[in-house]
């Protein structure tokens, strides 16, 4: 517990590593769940959850209190284009709160998954505040002006390739809707990268070890938009 609180920025963010804070480390990470993963944590600390009856007050005070300055910054860093709230980046400069990029691969844009697992935790918020309202809502629409339809993301077999596999987007108007993972802030199109740090709009064009290396498409923000939602809108919008 205290090295988790130690570890928050003032601004109310955690780095990917702590205490490396070097290179893309030190920046302010949602990227596979690392900021999200303490936030919920803190939050079922803060609501005295049974497995966490062994935290002390003093903490539990100290938890609830990162835990808001968490919120604030994930306010704080949600995407404006055109003077709409949009979605979220993968990572964030510590101190500017400006979007950055880490590997390579991970360029500035919005992200999809990382940006779905933001908003499951911000309507897991027993009390909202009206900007939690409103950076929900703007972020389904964007998941909405932005899921791609009649297409699948699939693996098929090539012995050629490490892992005899290769993936590969194909067509199929049946599919339910995909999201690419990244998305160019502003034109709002699909982006891939390889490891040259070239930015590409056809996965097929960057190589084989990072096409099926990563994933590219994810479908994870459907069930947040048709189910999750619409429930928590029928809750806090009557």
């Amino acid at each position: 517990m205290d090295y988790l609180l130690n570890a928050q920025y003032h601004n109310g963010g955690w780095p990917q590593y702590y205490p490396k804070l070097t290179g893309y480390y030190k920046h302010i990470t949602f990227n596979d769940g690392a900021m999200i993963g303490v936030m919920r944590l803190l939050q079922d600390i803060t609501a005295r959850k049974p497995d966490y009856a062994f935290v002390d007050e003093q903490r539990r005070n100290k938890s609830e209190r990162a835990m808001l300055k968490g919120i604030e910054c994930i306010l704080k860093t949600q995407i404006v284009v055109q003077g709409k709230h949009t979605a979220w980046c993968q990572q964030y400069d510590e101190v500017t709160l400006a979007p950055v990029a880490a590997r390579t691969y991970e360029l500035v844009s919005l992200a999809s998954a990382e940006s779905a697992g933001i908003v499951r935790f911000l309507i897991g918020i027993q009390k909202p505040t009206g900007q939690v309202i409103e950076a929900v809502e703007s972020a389904v629409a964007w998941f909405e002006k932005s899921k791609i339809s009649g297409i699948k993301w699939v693996e098929r077999r090539d012995p050629a390739l490490p892992g005899g596999f290769d993936r590969v987007v194909i067509k199929d108007l049946n599919a339910g809707p995909l999201w690419a993972r990244f998305y160019e802030i502003g034109p709002n199109r699909p982006i891939f990268v390889g490891r040259d740090g070239v930015i590409r709009y056809n996965v097929a064009e960057i190589e084989a070890e990072r096409r099926n290396g990563y994933q590219w498409y994810v479908s994870t923000p459907a069930r947040l938009v048709d189910e999750d939602y619409p429930a928590w809108r029928r809750k806090w919008q009557k």
